[in-house]
């Protein structure tokens, strides 16, 4: 299958026309490693492509979770934000005349992981993913498409972490037993100290990006270029 370049040129210049953060494309046939239910092709037959869109987060409060206690429903800002993104996109390449499904968060895809095969960037030590010029300082979210975009270099060592151990020594639940990340330690911990903004809004632990050193630095290039 040969990749069409002009398109995706084309669809790269609308994300930075949006206002899209991180813009990345990834391979479908990279996904056979993960179950499947976790593939693109599980959501679109026939997809080709995976885009993977980032949000930014200069500031903490960007990652804010709001739950309504009387109906129980929740709202993530920087979801909302991404998801808007996602339809813009969508619409963008509908109009190309290809088909594009927005990826739920179930069973959906493993983000960070999706973003390392399209090339933007490194799972680092934290679990998270490392980005350039935002550090771990983001948010992501996916949709597949039938267009033959052209695809990252998948990444898959960080270079920013090597003998670094800050995000580990820093973390205060002490989810990296033997130096690997443990879901099953860092979520009751961030559950149990959530950050209280107001009654019906919180944000989670993120010490693993505060404490990251490429995070900070990235951060300050990028606050003084504003």
């Amino acid at each position: 299958m040969e990749r069409n370049k002009r398109l995706t040129e084309k669809v790269k210049k609308f994300c930075r026309k949006v206002g899209i953060d991180i813009v990345g494309f990834a391979d479908t046939k990279l996904f056979d490693r993960f179950p499947e239910n976790n593939r693109p092709q599980n959501y679109l037959k026939g997809s080709q492509t995976v885009i993977i869109l980032g949000f930014y987060l200069h500031d903490i409060i960007l990652d804010a979770w709001n739950q309504n206690q009387k109906t129980g429903k929740s709202y993530h800002f920087a979801d909302a934000v991404l998801e808007n993104y996602c339809n813009l996109v969508k619409s963008f390449i509908k109009k190309q005349g290809y088909d594009s499904k927005i990826i739920s968060y179930s069973p959906g895809l493993f983000l960070k992981d999706s973003a390392a095969l399209a090339g933007i960037g490194p799972v680092g030590k934290n679990n998270l993913l490392i980005t350039e010029h935002f550090g771990s300082q983001v948010r992501l979210r996916a949709l597949t498409t039938t267009a033959p975009l052209v695809c990252g270099t998948p990444i898959s060592e960080s270079k920013y972490c090597k003998e670094c151990n800050i995000c580990i020594e820093s973390c205060p639940a002490s989810a990296f037993p033997d130096g690997k990340y443990n879901k099953d330690i860092c979520r009751p911990y961030a559950i149990s100290h959530l950050r209280n903004l107001s009654e019906n809004t919180a944000i989670w632990c993120n010490i693993c990006i505060e404490s990251c050193p490429f995070a900070k630095i990235e951060y300050k290039k990028n606050f003084e270029k504003k």
